[in-house]
């Protein structure tokens, strides 16, 4: 290993210890539709459109996270999710799409649901048998390929890297953990994958 290689590793090396020191003290930040919360749904009886909806409820909640989704079949539900809310905050809801929309909305009209949040195991569950099996192929071809380890712990020392750079980006930066997390860690694991393997085969071919 070069002296540049062996700088760049002790730098990420000490970013991977402040990502995990970090997490352990304020754990990761994940997306509204996983994380504990409120839902607030009402019907409006006729077609609306969601930035609208989304303003209104920017208004009431100027901080933090907001969800705004058409539910039901006619698309005549709102649903607006957010961290938490109280009776003025649900008045002052009412009152502006009563005046946005013409209606006659009261609090008993609007439905309140309280969201539990959802472990980020849930979340990685579905996709560590796949990684598994992915993996446990790539060694095997690697070992009747190029049948030696040196190749290998290569490719499985770039992959540990490269999710644990992807993981200190989460970690560091509160980078909310949501639906495309995942598949983005299987899109840099299957890019290292194809890059690292692209580098043997020219160096076997090489030889």
């Amino acid at each position: 290993m070069s002296k540049k290689s062996k700088i760049i590793s002790i730098i990420l090396i000490i970013i991977f210890i402040i990502a995990i020191v970090l997490t352990g003290i304020r754990g990761l930040n994940v997306d509204l539709n996983y994380a504990e919360g409120v839902s607030v749904l009402f019907d409006l009886d006729q077609q609306f459109n969601t930035e609208d909806i989304r303003a209104i409820a920017r208004e009431i909640w100027p901080d933090g996270q907001i969800v705004v989704q058409k539910v039901e079949v006619y698309d005549e539900t709102a649903l607006i999710k957010v961290s938490s809310v109280n009776d003025e905050q649900l008045q002052s809801l009412a009152d502006k799409v009563n005046e946005k929309y013409g209606l006659e909305l009261e609090l008993a009209d609007l439905a309140v649901q309280y969201n539990s949040n959802v472990q980020i195991r849930d979340i990685v569950a579905p996709y560590i048998v796949p990684m598994l099996i992915a993996t446990a192929l790539i060694v095997l071809y690697y070992s009747i390929r190029f049948r030696g380890v040196r190749e290998i712990l290569d490719l499985l020392i770039k992959l540990i890297f490269a999710e644990g750079i992807l993981f200190s980006i989460y970690a560091i930066t509160r980078l909310p953990i949501d639906a495309f997390t995942m598949p983005i860690g299987m899109l840099v694991f299957a890019g290292v994958t194809i890059y690292v393997t692209v580098k043997h085969e020219k160096g076997k071919l090489a030889k």
